[in-house]
């Protein structure tokens, strides 16, 4: 049942704000910040006639469940694809379920509060198993259901979604290093690949120094001094320039790739213009279908370079560009797996007391 619209009577202070409360039709006591006392007082002269205009646009019942969904499903038709609108229609037919299993007394939209959303999102999570990136879906899904309805006028003006936060995803980065057997069937995979774009030569050159795809993209030849065997990168993505020492098994790699370029750019795209990062992508993954080895990354170099034997953690961070060692240790130093497996082959994990080595080696004498 409505109750009657009650004006405030004083304006008082919040810390910054001058502040004033209104107790709605809906019986909801709802708090007006103002930055100024000036502006304070001019909204509430303006909400007797803001509140009694858009009393005859409200409904004189209470928004039941089935009536809210239907009715934001309704404007949501036209402006989304059936895929869409299905996915949505599950979203809100499991937060029903969730309401009639755990609080059935529940009937009516602007009974909800916070505290049901945020159990809800947690009986997702741990009772049901699912994603948190599904999860945040559904509670953006009720988040813009509720404000529909408050647009509209079918509801108080307060949404319980604004007050819980979406769970924090953390992204798992998925570490992969090519083998050596991997590696060279890869490469020989570029080699018959490059003819109208430099593969082989743009995959070996982000392997062998362990430069990030864009470093590679937008390399050109004047940061490359051949002559006293040294590359210059200045577009970082810590922003700090670094001077990478040219290999020997890189230098004529790089100087075919400049010869065969006739812009500036070291590793064009077929025309002339910056390669896009999708089309390296793409090509990777193509390759690695045609020579029979799981799919791997344009990052995955990087880590493959970060994973070599036979350089030093120092000098893989200065040519890696890395900000500290600690970052390079924790993110990317992950051998190859046949180097794992053979590592962990080679030990002896049978016990070998000392008296039975003894007596062997007397035998053996």
């Amino acid at each position: 049942m409505r109750k009657r619209f009650r004006m405030p009577k004083t304006i008082y202070r919040r810390g910054p704000w001058y502040c004033f409360k209104i107790t709605s039709s809906f019986g909801k006591r709802i708090e007006i910040k103002c930055a100024s006392e000036k502006e304070a007082r001019l909204r509430l002269l303006k909400i007797p006639e803001q509140i009694f205009s858009s009393l005859s646009d409200k409904p004189t019942y209470r928004i039941t469940f089935e009536q809210g969904i239907d009715f934001w499903l309704r404007t949501k038709k036209g402006s989304i694809d059936d895929t869409s609108y299905l996915r949505y229609d599950g979203y809100m037919r499991n937060f029903v379920e969730f309401l009639g299993t755990k609080y059935s007394k529940l009937k009516y939209f602007d009974e909800v509060e916070s505290e049901h959303i945020r159990e809800f999102m947690m009986y997702r999570l741990n009772e049901q198993g699912r994603a948190t990136k599904t999860i945040n879906s559904e509670r953006q899904a009720l988040y813009n259901l509720f404000s529909t309805l408050i647009d509209n006028n079918k509801i108080p003006e307060i949404n319980p979604v604004a007050k819980v936060k979406p769970f924090k995803i953390i992204k798992v980065q998925n570490r992969r290093c090519l083998s050596d057997e991997e590696l060279s069937r890869f490469l020989e995979g570029a080699k018959s690949e490059s003819q109208d774009i430099d593969w082989y030569g743009i995959y070996f050159t982000l392997y062998i120094t362990g430069t990030r795809r864009d470093e590679i993209r937008k390399l050109t030849k004047e940061s490359i001094d051949l002559q006293n065997g040294l590359i210059k990168i200045t577009n970082t993505k810590t922003d700090k320039p670094k001077i990478i020492p040219i290999h020997p098994q890189l230098k004529s790699v790089l100087h075919d790739a400049m010869t065969r370029s006739s812009g500036n750019l070291v590793f064009p795209n077929s025309d002339g213009k910056i390669l896009p990062k999708n089309k390296m992508r793409d090509k990777m993954i193509d390759i690695c279908r045609k020579v029979g080895i799981t799919k791997a990354t344009v990052h995955d170099l990087r880590h493959t370079f970060a994973s070599r034997n036979g350089l030093s953690d120092g000098a893989k961070q200065v040519i890696g560009g890395w900000s500290s060692k600690i970052v390079m240790e924790k993110t990317y130093i992950h051998p190859p797996d046949d180097v794992i497996r053979n590592e962990y082959f080679s030990v002896d994990f049978i016990p070998r007391p000392e008296n039975k080595r003894h007596a062997n080696v007397t035998e053996n004498s």
